[in-house]
């Protein structure tokens, strides 16, 4: 598992972006924000409380209750005079939002209606899922309506409710508590508009008493009439991230400000494959009452205190460190790989976990932790070391955008270590494992914009380096056939040496796997390449830490060479750099979006054999070599032979995360793949004859 598969679940919570999903079989489904304030309180006695039948051991109560007060009346589309197709056999015919921020306990009002143009669409309409947090949110649905030949029916009271406990990171470690409600709604036929109104009510106590919420301005299919409505105490900010027109309106008064979009048609967006995951393609509109960074940086360095004196354990540990290394350095070094790799990675975000780390005695005493345990346990070996030392708030996947967004902690998804030694900045990653190296060429992270908790920092700070060391890759292929029959099998040897990002990512690879399964992968692959692989050398794996190299070595017997022969009896030997790959995800120069690259990688495959006829007699083989070039990546190709030995070799860099593109780009791509198939060598055809006819006589 990569770092950022770990870190993307390490359990800060990003709720900036509440997306409606309207998915393969057209439900509507949304994500609510993680929202301030303080657990919700029973609703009013004379709502009335609908009891459901037990589907898991978490059942529980779903409460009716009225329209919150601050809510305004959306009329209702004729759906005569719809224009939108059905996708999936369903219309979206109304999407209305409304809140208040200054009634959080309120929740987020949402209404759909929903019509089942066909059979197919009858799913959108009978069953809806909810997403919520059941520390702090409850449901409650203020009207139920099924609406029939112009008739309106009540649902109240006929609705069905399954509370399903959602851990999609599981196998990751990690354990959230988040549940999906799953609501089923009786007797409902094609034809039917569902008509349904709900809040998610509740808000979570640890951001109080700011709160931040995000509003789809589009979504995946087609709505004949969204709106929104959210009002905010005066001074909060808003930002629209994402391609949208200037539909939304904004007043100030009574010391308010009030946020409108829509009632208005919105048409689908197509969603691009291979746009960077800090694009978004979907536009959103993100409102804050958080003031600053500074603010925000203030809520969150208490959950990160330290106590004036060490416990007993940590001062033990700090004290073996100092012991066994001299040099500060190496005695950060050794506190950082203790916490990687002998604190296992799990995440419990039950209770307060979403942002409060477990205590470094707890993590100790259960040698498991996630990104925030982690990072508590390395703040107080270093400051117990009395190395400088502060956490950081990061997003693993979209922190190059976080400047795009008013200051929220909901944007933030994980956390980690800035290290301050010897007039140096080290930005230390303790929820990984097996990272090696020294503290200036070990791979330090690179998540953009980071908000570091020192007490100093009011903005955010920019984790990229000017020179990002590039993760490096060297795929050797060799084999020896000079002065020997080209008929006969050969020995094929391989060695891959892995540095920097790549070593580390081995390593934990091995951990995984294990060396026979890695092994057997590698011959069953070149049992297909080179039409057979018989194992002549195991695996071994040869690991310099202190450089953070990591090579590893193998070798078959294989088949001859020479290929079959095809229908016109044309004999070739065919090589190919099969370690390489697209260095864009996509070439088509008609997105919207930009393409995403092989960054940080550099990649360099290359082909030693030494080769001549049985005579010992030199092929005629003519050097050669091609570079490509542009702003996303650097590519060359070139073949030498020289006393026998002919080497082919290929040389991928990619230059940057992400970029638009450009004709230049895709004609160097297209360009580039063309050299990465089969390098092929048609042999001299009477000479191989000869040869063969030779081998046939010499039989008994």
């Amino acid at each position: 598992m990569t770092v950022r598969r770990v870190l993307a679940f390490c359990g800060l919570g990003f709720g900036a972006v509440m997306a409606l999903v309207y998915g393969a079989v057209h439900y509507p489904d949304y994500s609510p924000a993680e929202r301030a304030g303080t657990p919700p309180e029973t609703w009013a006695s004379s709502a009335q409380a609908l009891q459901l039948p037990p589907a898991t051991s978490s059942a529980r109560t779903l409460g009716y209750g009225p329209v919150p007060d601050f809510v305004e009346p959306v009329a209702m589309p004729d759906p005569a005079t719809v224009g939108i197709e059905a996708m999936g056999g369903a219309r979206l015919l109304v999407v209305d939002f409304q809140h208040d921020a200054r009634d959080p306990e309120a929740g987020l009002y949402t209404r759909y209606v929903i019509e089942a143009v066909t059979g197919a669409g009858l799913t959108a309409i009978s069953r809806l899922q909810i997403n919520l947090d059941p520390r702090y949110q409850s449901i409650v649905i203020h009207e139920a309506a099924i609406i029939r030949d112009g008739e309106r029916e009540s649902r109240e009271g006929r609705i069905a409710a399954e509370f399903l406990r959602q851990e999609p990171a599981l196998h990751f470690g990690i354990i959230t508590g988040m549940e999906v409600a799953v609501l089923r709604i009786e007797d409902v036929r094609q034809g039917d508009i569902l008509d349904l109104s709900f809040s998610v009510t509740g808000t979570n106590p640890l951001l109080a008493p700011h709160h931040t919420e995000s509003f789809p301005l589009a979504t995946l299919t087609d709505i004949e009439q969204l709106s929104i409505r959210t009002s905010w105490p005066r001074g909060a900010s808003h930002r629209i991230v994402g391609a949208s027109d200037d539909s939304l309106t904004i007043e100030n008064r009574f010391g308010r400000t009030v946020y409108r979009f829509g009632p208005r048609r919105i048409e689908a967006v197509e969603v691009e494959d291979g746009a960077p995951v800090d694009y978004p393609q979907i536009p959103t509109l993100t409102i804050s009452s958080w003031p600053d960074w500074a603010s925000v940086a203030a809520w969150g360095r208490p959950f990160y205190r330290l106590p004036a004196e060490p416990d007993a354990e940590i001062a033990a540990l700090a004290a073996r460190f100092r012991e066994a290394h001299g040099d500060p350095a190496r005695q950060l070094r050794a506190a950082l790989e203790f916490v990687q790799d002998e604190i296992l990675y799990q995440a419990v975000l039950l209770g307060d976990g979403t942002y409060v780390p477990a205590s470094t005695s707890d993590t100790l005493r259960t040698r498991t932790g996630d990104c925030k345990a982690k990072t508590l346990l390395l703040l107080a070996l270093l400051d117990a070391l009395g190395i400088e030392a502060y956490p950081v708030l990061a997003n693993t996947s979209s922190g190059r955008s976080l400047g795009r967004y008013p200051p929220s902690p909901q944007l933030f998804d994980h956390v980690f270590v800035q290290a301050r030694l010897g007039g140096n900045i080290f930005w230390l990653e303790p929820a990984m494992t097996k990272q090696r190296g020294s503290l200036f060429n070990r791979v330090q992270p690179d998540y953009g914009q980071v908000l570091v908790l020192d007490g100093v920092a009011t903005e955010l700070t920019d984790t990229t380096p000017e020179q990002r060391p590039l993760a490096s890759t060297v795929y050797l292929e060799r084999f020896e056939l000079l002065q020997q029959e080209l008929t006969d099998p050969l020995i094929w040897s391989l060695e891959i040496t892995h540095r920097g990002l790549a070593a580390d990512e081995w390593r934990s690879l091995i951990q995984q796997a294990g060396l026979s399964q890695i092994e057997q992968a590698y011959t069953n692959f070149y049992a297909s390449y080179r039409r057979s692989a018989e194992l002549v050398m195991p695996l071994r794996v040869d690991d310099d830490e202190e450089a953070n190299t990591l090579t590893v070595s193998i070798s078959w017997r294989v088949a001859p060479l020479i290929g079959p022969a095809d229908a016109t009896g044309r004999r070739e030997i065919r090589l190919r750099p099969h370690s390489l790959g697209d260095m864009l995800a996509s070439t088509n120069l008609e997105r919207r979006t930009p393409v995403v690259t092989a960054y940080p990688y550099h990649r360099r495959h290359i082909i030693e054999g030494g080769i001549d006829d049985p005579d010992g007699t030199f092929w005629n083989l003519q050097d050669s070599s091609t570079q490509l070039a542009n702003e996303a990546f650097e590519f060359s190709h070139g073949m030498t032979y020289e006393n026998g030995l002919m080497t082919v070799s290929y040389d991928q860099v990619a230059l940057t995360p992400s970029v638009m593109l450009d004709q230049s780009m895709v004609d160097d791509h297209r360009s580039m793949r063309r050299y990465l198939g089969d390098y092929v060598l048609v042999l001299n055809l009477p000479a191989l004859d000869a040869l063969e006819a030779e081998a046939a006589t010499a039989k008994p």
